[in-house]
């Protein structure tokens, strides 16, 4: 191995042969990413470990550094990194050389020598890492700059950026130098270290150093987050020179966080409004929608937490007036700039060449109401063919504009393959982010869509009946059985294929049922609801009225639905005013609008009027199964957000919610 091409050289041919920085040659997508998300997500492996491997190592070290030759091939060394990664327990390890180092005074040569092999000879990258870990105690012009040469590869910035702490002087003009001169995650490692404590590391920090493809805001919150930076938003004027540099921040920064209040945040979002005739581009326009979201945002969170606390509010009236008067004021600013034609040209400017993410492209076009032609989103997921954010657009938002074309665009980009891998039994628990996962992702989302919109698309659910994720084939199953009578011949023959192949029993059994024929005498009746409202998600400000069950359900076939519907499963509420036996009926239903029952009608008079005084109502099943007599259910009030005076008596909370509804562009 020693003999090979180390990896230090291989950065040294390739910066010459491609020179400037940030290096070209490496995958800034991928580069670092393990360690650097390990150190700064992970809480990694317990203390006490780390401190065994660190000793263990160092034990190793002390071997070897007495050898002249074969370090590098060392079994038991290269035993050791191999299973035990550097990014583990490097912390601990840097402590127990420096303690190593002030008990042995004579082992700092030794040791020098030892990590300038490791890091200028190694070959493999935990070799390396290991070697700059030694270097860091000795803040030689030599190291240095051998630090300067593997740091700028985003592989081992954060090897260079730990290993500098405490012996290198001027560390935090060191670690600018990387930030400036890295990328993806060997800047994001820079940047979680540096301290801009300069106007011109401030500077490039707002100007240059959140600036990502795709780590965006990541970098935006780690700007936010810093005390220097924060009190550089506040000093600075905003210019038309710098205004769009604040627009990428607004845009990318998540301010959902205890590092800014929201009074600090109103001032300086009312700063921004206040310059919005220097808008011009698209960063700018998502910014000022992003501003409208986040307003909303707080106004939601301060509603539902005075909805909470009545006592507190009363005693702080005052404050609270003040706060909302500013919500509502910030809200009014942005509609008024953003009611201008310009900005739907803008717009398609965007999506026809996309430099922006599609979540800020989403929600830029879900605010302005926009609804472009399929073939329009080409270039946008060409970056991404199966983003979550567009599959939101597409199938969360706009279901009903978009289906067909999904379904075709799928067909064309998915593998056929994918269909004749083998079938999984049950769906997996928190699935790793892969283009296999986003597939899946993307097909469940259509089969909720064609149950939940009574849309059919028989190519596709003989597709989903033989796809491997098991909650694919279970939504396929589904849809069939809703569409039973628009079944071709095919159908029947590839069900018949499903069951003999299918591994999980309670979707076998739900095949080998649509597969028996139906008897007229037997049959209870099997319906779906036309369903007014979308599906509902559970709040913790929801109210629970009452405990009851579902009557009736001996009357409606639910073994095609029971297998498919647990504990805990929110179920929708449909009011039927014009039921012959009863003018207060509420009907209980899947989310997908299935029938179950009733609610029974000794307790349905005053859930009737509420339903019909447009308030949301939903049940919670309580019951195991709802193939059981009476199954229990809660009925729950949805929390809504309403327009509100105050009474002559003062009671109650009274506060103004949501804002005037912006006006639709389409």
């Amino acid at each position: 191995m020693e003999n090979n091409q180390s990896i230090f050289d291989t950065i040294c041919r390739l910066r010459d042969e491609q020179p400037g920085l940030p290096y070209r040659f490496q995958d800034e997508w991928t580069a670092g990413q393990k360690d650097v998300l390990y150190v700064l997500a992970s809480e990694g492996i317990p203390f006490w470990r780390k401190e065994d491997l660190a000793k263990e190592c160092c034990s190793i070290l002390k071997d070897l550094v007495n050898k002249e030759e074969a370090i590098l091939t060392d079994p038991v060394l290269r035993h050791f990194l191999e299973h035990y990664p550097i990014c583990s327990y490097f912390l601990e390890l840097r402590e127990r050389v420096r303690i190593t180092l002030e008990a042995e005074s004579g082992a700092r040569e030794r040791l020098y020598h030892l990590g300038m092999r490791l890091a200028r000879s190694g070959a493999d990258p935990e070799q390396v890492k290991l070697g700059i870990i030694l270097l860091g105690f000795f803040p030689y012009d030599t190291t240095k700059q051998i630090m300067r040469t593997l740091g700028y590869h985003s592989e081992y910035t954060l090897y260079v950026l730990e290993s500098i702490q405490f012996v290198f002087p001027l560390q935090n003009n060191f670690i600018f130098e990387l930030a400036k001169h890295t990328v993806g995650y060997g800047k994001l490692a820079a940047m979680f270290l540096l301290k801009p404590v300069r106007w011109e590391q401030q500077h490039w920090m707002m100007h240059e150093g959140i600036k990502s493809d795709f780590l965006a805001n990541i970098y935006a919150n780690l700007c936010i987050q810093k005390t220097d930076m924060r009190a550089y938003f506040k000093q600075t004027e905003i210019t038309a020179a710098n205004f769009t540099d604040f627009a990428y921040l607004i845009c990318y920064a998540d301010y959902n966080n205890d590092s800014v209040t929201i009074d600090a945040q109103l001032d300086f979002l009312y700063k921004f409004i206040d310059k919005r005739d220097y808008a011009a581009n698209f960063i700018d326009l998502g910014a000022l929608v992003s501003i409208w979201y986040q307003t909303v945002d707080y106004w939601q969170q301060d509603y539902d937490y005075i909805s909470q606390n009545e006592t507190k509010y009363r005693r702080t009236k005052t404050m609270w007036d003040t706060r909302i008067s500013r919500y509502e004021k910030l809200v009014h600013k942005v509609e008024s700039y953003l009611h201008q034609p310009k900005w739907r040209h803008i717009v398609y400017q965007e999506i026809s060449s996309p430099k922006e993410s599609d979540r800020l492209i989403m929600k830029v076009l879900v605010y302005l109401n926009m609804h472009p032609d399929f073939p329009a989103f080409m270039e946008v997921l060409s970056r991404q063919p199966l983003g979550f954010n567009m599959l939101d657009f597409f199938l969360k938002i706009n279901p009903e504009l978009y289906f067909d074309d999904v379904c075709e665009y799928l067909e064309s980009i998915l593998n056929p393959d994918l269909y004749a891998l083998p079938l999984e039994t049950e769906e997996p628990e928190n699935p790793s982010v892969t283009d296999l996962m986003r597939a899946d992702e993307w097909l469940l989302r259509l089969f909720e869509v064609m149950s939940e919109k009574r849309k059919y698309n028989e190519a596709w659910c003989i597709r989903g009946i033989h796809y491997r994720h098991a909650g694919v084939r279970k939504k396929a199953v589904q849809v069939l059985q809703q569409h039973r009578k628009k079944w071709s011949d095919q159908v029947k023959h590839e069900l018949q294929i499903a069951l003999e192949k299918e591994p999980n029993i309670k979707l076998k059994r739900q095949i080998d049922r649509l597969l028996q024929p139906e008897n007229p005498k037997n049959q209870k009746e099997s319906r779906y609801l036309k369903m007014k409202q979308p599906p509902l998600s559970h709040a913790h400000t929801d109210k629970e009225l009452l405990h009851t069950y579902i009557a009736g359900t001996q009357f409606h076939e639910l073994s095609g639905v029971a297998d498919f519907l647990k504990q805990g499963d929110l179920l929708q509420l449909v009011r039927e005013a014009d039921n012959a036996y009863d003018a207060n009926a509420i009907a209980v239903a899947t989310q997908a609008g299935y029938m179950l029952g009733y609610v029974p009608r000794s307790e349905n008079p005053v859930l009737a009027k509420l339903i019909d005084a447009e308030e949301r109502l939903y049940a919670i099943l309580e019951s195991p199964t709802v193939e059981m007599e009476r199954p229990k259910i809660t009925i729950v009030l949805k929390r809504t957000f309403f327009q509100a005076q105050p009474t002559e008596q003062g009671q109650g909370i009274i506060l103004p919610f949501p804002p005037p509804k912006k006006k639709k562009y389409e």
